[in-house]
């Protein structure tokens, strides 16, 4: 212990001495350290911590397939059977998207809710923080109305109100009674305010053949296996499916934790090699300057070695220098990774689970203690052993500069520059492709004319019978905000792109009627007369929708050109009729075709590729109950479209003091929403690519220059016996260049193998990308050029009398 103390304040003594270069590596190695602490804090947060759940590993989701669609949401009749015949799962709940107006307390309010079956919080294993959880009794339908809200909305609209629980409050119309109110960590999808019993509304979902959006989460009974549940629930869904003639239709299990994660997880691994590939280079760039400074200290090991002290004792002494040196860079590379969380908290807020929560837990700071005691060692065991085998005999002897040592370290350093820019070609390359996609991203035609387009949300309670009033309603409120100052159209739709839209089968007359369940799928857009023009999506062929499209009107439909040339390949899609399923609903007769849209974003693959319009104005009396609580208002400005938005409330607030108008953005901003994983990968990978190749560049210049210095002795007596200055400028940039085209030459092969691990982040550009390899080699060769041109130029104006006096 004595001797590793002498050692240490020796370290601190040299590390001092030699400020200058121990500032530049503590430099380099916070940004290596803090940029890695940085990106394992979201790893930890999305990948390696559990799910804050009671016994989370048994916890799985549950949802249904048909031939047609893959993990559709599953019916409620299925949903009940399967909650009765199960064998391998203690607990299954059900669970739907079902947002509420909140009023009479304030300003109305739209509330962002879930229909839950009573079992939720018990498979879950949460407890509400006030109250309690449903009863069995609550969640059937005629049972008093009751509701369970988050912890969020009871500070926020109920200033923590202790005594809400038993009180009632106004949710679309209705009395609801707060029963709990859910303990602030509460967290699963998407931020949640209000919770009600989703049998309440049972009777309104008897069909076997719908699918209102319901997914299930269950928990595994002890000993089962995600297999043999997994085989279970399937041989159970074919069962049922077979019985009420639903031939085909299965069921989907997934771990929970792979349904939070998702498509994340290669991102967030691929993020954490790229991070690691910087503070490799940062190691090898931070050796090389010890290699250099061992070399001034040729004489002090040698006299070392001369009064008895062993190679072991020599690399020790070395090696807590350089782990001395680690812990200060990582102690600052904690700093810079706490400003990075909350640059990486901000710019993933919507990209990563809502369980995942980036900070700086104990984990990650013994993640950080690994990460600079491993890089103390690896960076410094290069210098240390090459210190360790100084020659005694050569070092002390005046004229020691050639010694074999110096050739050694030289081989090392430029072993270590060609692992530099092989490294930064790999993160080039990587970036350069996430750049070419991103693009083509922003590049793809939407379908649609995002410019100047606003939207807002309205959710409308329509009782049964009452479909006329909420046709009255968004006719009247169409008309109000189309005559605004500024305003050059205005529509609404259940359905908008990048948002929520119903999918539906369909039937085409003259055709055979398909067998149940193999029925084919359309998203279905229900709009009034101007949604089509006021977004901006081209007509192919036909017609708009007109405001003559009423009620008492014969039926029509507007079709998207994907939909014209599955359906009617051989045939004119004009004329044809969709078939209806009474008096109520007759066939409608195709008069339009529309461009497609991308209503999965940019990049997006739509499960459900066809899309068809009808008009709300001809929707059945019995449908509007389903359709106005989630209509989307949509208008198209002369200006900036949020600049109207106080006037659009008026108007809302004028037809009914009690509606909500809530989501409202501009159709540029959804979209740019819609990017945000993108950009974020794109923009980190971009970040420490551009880091390492000024790393590379610099270590380039560093090796470049250190040879010019050793070799000037060379260089004069070349240039005394003849040699012109263009010979050695040559000779002196020629070796970097050759160091530089054997790391392009590896960093090429390497990118070309890593590089298909991004398949899946890439649209419109392959991961071997031909132009993409050759720009970015071409321009790493460029940098390299420049890094070896400084050193070089100094060589020509090395002094021959200078060089060759006797020192």
């Amino acid at each position: 212990m004595h001797t590793l103390w002498q050692d240490i304040r020796f370290a601190v003594r040299m590390l001092i001495k030699n400020w200058s270069v121990t500032a530049i590596i503590i430099v380099v190695l916070a940004l290596g350290i803090g940029a890695n602490t940085a990106i394992f804090s979201v790893v930890n947060a999305a990948l390696l911590r559990p799910l804050p759940y009671n016994d989370p590993d048994k916890l799985v989701r549950l949802s249904e397939d048909s031939p047609q669609v893959p993990q559709m949401s599953i019916s409620y009749p299925n949903f009940i059977d399967w909650r009765e015949q199960n064998k391998v799962f203690s607990g299954i709940a059900a669970m739907q998207f079902r947002s509420l107006n909140l009023t009479g307390t304030g300003e109305p309010e739209r509330l962002a809710g879930r229909a839950v079956s009573a079992e939720l919080f018990d498979v879950l294993g949460i407890k509400p923080a006030l109250g309690r959880s449903f009863a069995t009794e609550e969640d059937r339908p005629g049972a008093n109305p009751v509701c369970i809200i988050s912890y969020g909305l009871w500070q926020r609209r109920f200033g923590s109100d202790p005594a809400l629980v038993s009180k009632q409050i106004s949710l679309s119309g209705a009395s609801y009674t707060v029963v709990g109110v859910l303990p602030a960590s509460y967290a699963y999808g998407s931020p949640t305010d209000v919770f009600v019993p989703i049998g309440l509304r049972a009777d309104e979902m008897k069909e076997r053949g719908s699918h209102p959006g319901i997914y299930a989460v269950a928990r595994l009974k002890p000993g089962v296996t995600v297999e043999s549940a997994r085989a279970e629930l399937i041989a159970m869904a074919l069962r049922i499916s077979e019985q009420y003639g639903m031939k085909g239709n299965s069921a989907t299990l997934t771990p929970l934790k792979e349904v939070f994660v998702g498509d994340i997880r290669t991102t967030l691994l691929i993020l954490l090699g790229a991070v690691g590939f910087v503070l490799a280079i940062a190691c090898a760039n931070v050796a090389n300057l010890l290699l250099a400074r061992a070399a001034t200290r040729q004489k002090e090991m040698a006299i070392r070695t001369a009064l008895g002290a062993g190679r072991l004792r020599i690399i020790r002494q070395l090696l807590t220098e350089s782990i001395l040196l680690s812990l200060l860079g990582g102690t600052i590379g904690v700093l810079v990774a706490l400003w990075g969380i909350d640059l990486l908290r901000t710019a993933s807020a919507n990209s990563l689970p809502s369980t995942a929560v980036i900070k700086l837990d104990g984990r990650v700071l013994l993640f950080t203690l690994i990460v600079s005691l491993l890089t103390g060692v690896i960076f410094g065991l290069v210098p240390a052993f090459a210190a360790a085998k100084t020659d005694l005999h050569d070092t002390l002897k005046e004229g020691g500069r050639s010694s074999t040592a110096g050739g050694r370290r030289s081989w090392l350093r430029s072993t270590l520059v060609v692992t530099e820019v092989a490294l930064s070609l790999v993160l080039l390359v990587g970036a350069g492709l996430l750049i070419r996609s991103f693009v083509r991203i922003l590049n793809t035609d939407p379908g649609f004319k995002p410019q100047n387009l606003m939207t807002m949300q309205l959710a409308r309670n329509v009782k049964e019978g009452e479909g006329g009033k909420a046709l009255n309603f968004f006719n009247d409120l169409n008309a109000r905000i189309a005559g605004l100052p500024g305003v050059e159209s205005a529509a609404f739709s259940n359905g908008m792109p990048l948002a929520q839209t119903a999918d539906t089968s369909f039937a085409i007359v003259g055709r055979p009627k398909p067998e149940p369940g193999k029925q084919p799928q359309t998203m279905l857009y229900i709009t009034s007369p101007d949604y089509l023009k006021a977004m901006g999506i081209r007509l192919v062929k036909g017609r708009f929708f007109t405001a003559q499209d009423k009620q008492n009107s014969p039926r029509v439909a507007v079709i998207d050109e994907t939909f014209a040339r599955q359906q009617f390949p051989d045939q004119e899609a004009l004329g044809q009729r969709l078939a209806g399923d009474g008096k109520d609903n007759p066939d409608a007769e195709i008069v339009g075709v529309v461009g497609h849209v991308k209503h999965f974003g940019l990049d997006g693959e739509e499960r459900v590729q066809l899309q068809l319009y009808l008009p709300f104005n001809q929707a059945p009396d019995d449908a509007l109950p389903s359709i106005a609580p989630r209509m989307n208002l949509v208008i198209r400005t002369t200006a900036d479209p949020l600049s109207l938005t106080a006037a659009v409330r008026r108007e809302v607030q004028a037809l009914d003091p009690n509606q909500p108008v809530y989501n409202v953005s501009t159709m540029e901003q959804t979209l740019d929403q819609s990017l945000v994983t993108q950009r974020l990968s794109m923009t980190l990978l971009t970040f420490l690519a551009a880091l390492a190749l000024i790393l590379a560049a610099v270590g380039i210049y560093g090796v470049m220059s250190y040879t010019v210095t050793q070799r000037s002795h060379e260089i004069g007596i070349r240039m005394a016996i003849g040699a012109q200055p263009r010979d050695v400028f040559k000779m002196v940039i020629g070796r970097g260049m050759i160091l530089a085209l054997i790391g392009v030459a590896f960093g090429l092969v390497g990118a070309f193998s890593l590089t298909r691990l991004m398949a899946t982040m890439l649209f419109g550009v392959g991961p071997t990308d031909p132009a993409t390899f050759i720009s970015i080699a071409v321009l790493l060769t460029g940098v390299a050029l420049l890094a070896c041109y400084v050193p070089s130029r100094r060589a020509t104006k090395v002094d021959p009398l200078v060089a060759l006096r006797y020192e």
